[in-house]
């Protein structure tokens, strides 16, 4: 019986969690890698799934440890946070951004950009 009622458990977690996530809307799609505080709001460390030319191969490191390789990472700067929580990114249009000036020199060739629609 025990058995049972935690692959129930489980698979009520499961669908509770997917139910969770935002729909996708938009034809580019990209896989959240993490979040980072921002001076206003966060940046979205995402893999870009479906429009490979916009990001570039990068080792990200977090805490000065590495994190992972990842084919096509660019930076989606989310001043309202509105993106805080997801797991994906889909969007359409977007506008590409210039580094800061005090960006750190192993994410200068990360793209950055700011999302309209």
């Amino acid at each position: 019986m025990r058995r049972y009622l935690s692959i129930g458990l489980f698979g009520y977690a499961s669908l509770t969690l997917i139910g969770c996530s935002a729909p996708c809307t938009g034809h580019i799609e990209a896989t959240v890698l993490y979040f980072k505080q921002a001076p206003q709001g966060q940046l979205a460390y995402v893999n870009v799934l479906n429009k490979p030319d916009l990001g570039t191969q990068q080792t990200l490191t977090r805490d000065d440890k590495e994190y992972g390789t990842f084919p096509h990472v660019i930076i989606i700067n989310d001043p309202a946070m509105k993106f805080k929580g997801r797991r994906a990114i889909c969007f359409d249009e977007f506008v590409k951004q210039p580094p800061p000036a005090d960006i750190d020199l192993r994410e200068l060739d990360i793209p950055r950009i700011s999302i309209i629609k």
